[in-house]
């Protein structure tokens, strides 16, 4: 019971938190323009984005029903339950665990639902930039659009230690979030690792833009 009160405190703060440094924030948000014909169109969308940016990512999709990927670990389980409290329906799973499951239910949610899906793109674990195989293959199946998402800011702490510097946001400072150019995968001419590194180059560029 502790377990879950704590937990239930967890998940709560940190959306409270979150909501309150974008609130204190200026932002300014880019690149709305390459997809607003995709929205009106109910096209499927496949929003990829590196795993450091994830908080601000959270924040920007909040109530848009939109279906992140999130990996079955510890943290993972705090990650769900705080984009569960932003308005979103997570996908549990990763390339480590429960990988094909969650790419099967991927694949429905794009083809059936049209549902907006959201991928950290070098995975829960890493290596850091590295554009995982599943990404490649769920666009490639699917013939969804990809947009590359990314963000920056003025005040920012970055966790130096961790496998991916993680970006946690500041209060009172300055938020860049833009929407990349939507790009479609060939089926016929996609070789995975090429693939991969293009998509890479898109985030890197978008990343180094802001």
């Amino acid at each position: 019971m502790l377990k879950k009160i704590k937990f239930l405190l967890l998940k709560k703060l940190a959306k409270a938190m979150l909501h309150a440094i974008v609130f204190s924030s200026r932002v300014k948000i880019s690149g709305q323009e390459n997809i607003a014909a995709l929205h009106r169109e109910n096209v499927p969308l496949i929003y990829i984005f590196w795993h450091r940016h994830i908080l601000c990512v959270i924040h920007q999709f909040k109530d848009s029903g939109a279906r992140p990927l999130v990996s079955l670990s510890s943290d993972g389980e705090l990650v769900a339950a705080v984009a569960e409290e932003f308005g979103m329906n997570p996908i549990r799973g990763s390339s480590s665990k429960g990988g094909a499951r969650a790419f099967l239910h991927m694949v429905r949610c794009v083809q059936n639902e049209k549902a907006a899906v959201l991928i950290t793109a070098d995975g829960p674990k890493g290596p850091a930039r590295k554009v995982k195989e599943g990404t490649v293959r769920l666009a490639v199946k699917t013939g969804a659009f990809v947009i590359p998402i990314s963000w920056s800011g003025t005040r920012v702490k970055v966790l130096q230690k961790s496998w991916d510097r993680f970006m946690i946001p500041l209060p009172f400072g300055r938020i860049h979030f833009a929407f990349g150019q939507p790009l479609r995968l060939d089926a016929g001419a996609a070789d995975p690792d090429q693939a991969g590194d293009m998509l890479a180059e898109k985030l890197n560029r978008l990343e180094q833009s802001l």
